[in-house]
């Protein structure tokens, strides 16, 4: 948090003077965002664990009920920012139930593997285990790609699906017909929306050498100023607040980008501070995972752990240009409210298990 405020304060500088915005206006929500977060985190660690169902239930029924409203709100209440509809309005807040609802589903998944995961055999039991999951988790993913318009969102939770079953005792035929069915409906939605495949022909025409792919500008611009901003940072960075990629050359300094503003001004050196940091964050969430004393709790706990996990990796090779950018924050670090609150909560539910350990 401390790191996250540091450069909330740092690189939004000119977006607050092109939008005309408060001086420190990112600063200052970000200080808002995250004091409220260490007291989610504060209460919830001394909860006793046998709310832990309830308050789990609460926020996967909750934002999925949200999620599916979304697309029939007026704009007043549901505004359109960027092209996509994936924000409640509330005042002068802007909340993101996605980022919740993915807390939620980790919080269903480790409650239902506990119960519906064994050694299935047959094709046929395989099939009857995961066709619940597939109708329910089907309609919401369903909901985010096409009326949210958020594809990474659905990616993040895919994995986590994925990486939890072989946590959780399933068996390799489990995982097949899984990933084969993530594929199935994963390349449709990419098909189905042009600048989703666009994105992927702007990521060969950076990475494959005289190729004669289309490049426009939108996003190849982005990701050649986050490469220069990564290499102008060098070593140890040219110092803190005298990056100048973040003065209009990268739009999303601040959130998708915010690694490589970071890089430039502290370099490689800083960076791999952050990555330690995250690492022993990480290596913390599964140590209580594998200390806990129900299998409930240590997929839960697996479940978080690797939700931050995946941001940050796909981040770091989305920026670097590595895979195909996607529009995914990295919790704390960037500059948002929904995900560094919906974050706070599972890492306060960690902590609440933490209490039933071996």
């Amino acid at each position: 948090m401390a790191i996250g405020g540091i450069f909330s304060y740092s690189l939004p500088l000119f977006l607050e003077i092109q939008k005309e915005l408060p001086t420190n206006y990112f600063f200052i929500r970000y200080l808002i965002f995250a004091s409220l977060s260490f007291f989610i985190i504060l209460i919830l660690s001394k909860i006793n664990p046998k709310f832990f169902n309830f308050i789990g239930f609460s926020i996967f029924i909750i934002s999925g009920l949200l999620i599916l409203l979304i697309p029939f709100l007026p704009s007043q209440f549901a505004p359109i920012i960027k092209g996509a509809k994936r924000w409640i309005k509330l005042g002068p807040l802007y909340i993101a139930p996605v980022e919740f609802f993915k807390i939620g589903l980790i919080f269903f998944i480790s409650w239902s593997f506990t119960r519906k995961i064994q050694k299935l055999h047959s094709l046929k039991e395989n099939l009857k285990m995961l066709l619940p999951y597939l109708i329910v988790f089907g309609m919401i993913w369903g909901v985010i790609l096409f009326g949210l318009s958020d594809f990474g969102q659905v990616l993040v939770m895919f994995l986590i699906f994925l990486f939890t079953l072989p946590v959780a005792g399933a068996t390799r035929k489990t995982i097949l017909i899984s990933l084969t069915v993530v594929f199935l409906l994963l390349i449709p939605a990419i098909l189905l929306k042009p600048y989703r495949m666009q994105r992927i022909i702007d990521w060969m025409s950076n990475i494959l050498p005289n190729n004669h792919l289309q490049k426009p500008l939108s996003n190849t611009i982005q990701i050649h100023e986050s490469l220069n901003a990564i290499y102008h940072g060098k070593i140890s960075g040219v110092g803190m607040g005298d990056g100048i990629f973040k003065l209009g050359f990268l739009s999303d300094v601040h959130t998708d980008f915010v690694l490589a503003g970071i890089s430039e001004e502290i370099g490689i050196v800083g960076i791999g501070i952050i990555t330690f940091l995250v690492l022993a964050l990480i290596y913390n969430i599964f140590l209580i995972s594998l200390k806990t004393t129900k299998k409930e709790y240590h997929l839960f706990g697996f479940g978080i752990g690797t939700l931050l996990m995946i941001h940050f990796v796909l981040n770091s090779l989305g920026i670097t240009s590595i895979i195909p950018l996607k529009g995914l924050t990295i919790p704390y670090i960037s500059y948002g409210g929904s995900s560094m609150i919906a974050m706070s909560i599972g890492i306060g539910m960690v902590l609440m298990i933490s209490k039933d350990k071996k």
